[in-house]
C-alpha cells in the first residue's frame, strides 16, 4: 500500500501547498510498515477525510494538534498548558502587539511583540528566535489553541536597555487544542498571550535560572 500512499501524498503536496506538516518522504521506495504517520495543517480537515476514507487504519492522521478522526489515537500528545507563569509586572516591562493581529482560521501569523523595559536594569529575554503565542478565551482565560508545528530551538536572546523597546518576533498559530472547537480556532475575537523567559544579569544558560513572565491577554482577530 505504500506505493498508493506515496502517490497520494505527492499529489497533495503539489496541489495544496502547506497542507502537509510532517509525513513520510514520498520519494522513498520503501515507506516501512504502516500505519504511516501524517500530520496536516489545522485547515486541512477535508484533506484528512479523503486520506482516511481511502486508507483507513493504514494512516495515522493529525490535523493541527488533534487526531483525525475525532477520538482516534494521535501520533503525539495534544498540547496542554502547564502551570501559568506569573503575570508580567508593570515595574518590569510593558508588552503589546506591534499593530493589530488578524489571521485566518487554521493559519499562522508571523507578527511582533513590542517589549518596553520599565526596570532600571537591562532586560534579557531568551527565545528560540521568536516567541510562541497561545490563543485564549478572553472571557475565562482558558488556553484554546496555538501553534502546532515543529520548532527549531536555537537560543536567541533579545536585550532591552532600561527605558528601551525591542520588537520580538511573535508566532501566532490557530490550531485548536480542544475538540469542542474543531481542528482550528474558529472566526471571532480571541485573546493572545505569550510567556517570556527573562534572564537575570549574570545567570547561566540553564532554563531554571530564568524568570517566566506571562504577557497580558492581547486582542486577536480570527477570520474565516
Amino acid at each position: 500500500m505504500w506505493g498508493e500512499v506515496r502517490v497520494a501524498l505527492g499529489r497533495l503536496a503539489e496541489e495544496r501547498p502547506g497542507v502537509l506538516s510532517q509525513y513520510p518522504d514520498p520519494d522513498q521506495r520503501d515507506g516501512g510498515a504502516p500505519p504511516y504517520v501524517i500530520e496536516l495543517a489545522p485547515w486541512a480537515e477535508a484533506e484528512a477525510a479523503g486520506l482516511h476514507r481511502r486508507f483507513g487504519d493504514l494512516v495515522r492522521l493529525t490535523v493541527g494538534a488533534l487526531p483525525y478522526p475525532p477520538g482516534a489515537a494521535g501520533s503525539r500528545p495534544v498540547p496542554s498548558p502547564g502551570q501559568a507563569a506569573e503575570l508580567l509586572g508593570p515595574e518590569e516591562a510593558k508588552a503589546e502587539l506591534d499593530g493589530p493581529a488578524v489571521v485566518r482560521s487554521g493559519h499562522t501569523l508571523r507578527h511582533g511583540l513590542l517589549v518596553r523595559n520599565r526596570s532600571g536594569a537591562e532586560l534579557a529575554i531568551a527565545t528560540s528566535g521568536q516567541v510562541i503565542a497561545e490563543v485564549v478565551d478572553p472571557g475565562g482565560g482558558e488556553v484554546v489553541g496555538g501553534f502546532s508545528g515543529v520548532q527549531r530551538l536555537p537560543l536567541v536572546t533579545f536585550r532591552v536597555p532600561p527605558g528601551g523597546t525591542e520588537r520580538i518576533p511573535l508566532l501566532i498559530g490557530t490550531a485548536s487544542f480542544t475538540p469542542r472547537l474543531g481542528y482550528a480556532v474558529p472566526a471571532g475575537e480571541w485573546g493572545v498571550q505569550a510567556t517570556l523567559d527573562l534572564v537575570p544579569a549574570g545567570a547561566g544558560p540553564e532554563p531554571a535560572e530564568r524568570r517566566r513572565r506571562r504577557t497580558p491577554v492581547l486582542l486577536l482577530t480570527v477570520t474565516s
